[in-house]
């Protein structure tokens, strides 16, 4: 028996089991609509044990793809230059900063807190970052991406966001 994704929608309350988390800027609990059924990818990916190893901070969120092909891309990497790894969700209530900064160009990388990559990375260019790390020579690269300082530039106007009067 097939069960329409409505009914299910309607099941999706604060007390059942299948609530599920609103899109930012959205009401706390409201119906959600079938692309807000996710689950939040924050936290470790993996840890390397040495303590002193650089960090690599992954801006996220569940389904990017890209995401998928630059964490295989660290974790090949990661027995040469040992590294940590820990995953943001940009769609968690708390990332709210990040989700305004990137949700237009996942994944983004940071390297030991600072900004480092963006979309694509290639084996190379981790090794050369990261060994950077190791020896206290990276810094921040140019480029990073502002989404919420782009949409305020330009005038944009945020979904659901009051237009301003000119």
């Amino acid at each position: 028996m097939r069960v329409p994704a409505t009914l299910l929608l309607s099941l999706c309350t604060r007390a059942s089991p299948l609530a599920v988390r609103p899109a930012i800027g959205a009401s706390r609990w409201s119906r959600a609509a079938p692309s807000q059924l996710f689950a939040s990818v924050s936290g470790p990916v993996y840890t390397a044990d040495d303590e002193a190893a650089p960090t690599v901070t992954l801006f996220t969120k569940e389904g990017c793809t890209l995401c998928d092909k630059v964490k295989d891309t660290l974790r090949e990497v990661s027995s040469d230059i040992p590294h940590s790894m820990v995953a943001v969700d940009i769609t968690d209530d708390e990332n709210e900063k990040w989700f305004g900064m990137y949700k237009y160009d996942i994944p983004v990388l940071h390297l030991n807190g600072v900004y480092w990559a963006k979309h694509r990375l290639e084996a190379a260019d981790a090794t050369a970052a990261l060994q950077a790390a190791l020896d206290g020579s990276f810094e921040a690269q140019k480029g990073e991406p502002n989404a919420a300082k782009f949409e305020k530039e330009k005038g944009a106007t945020p979904k659901g966001a009051t237009p301003k009067k000119m």
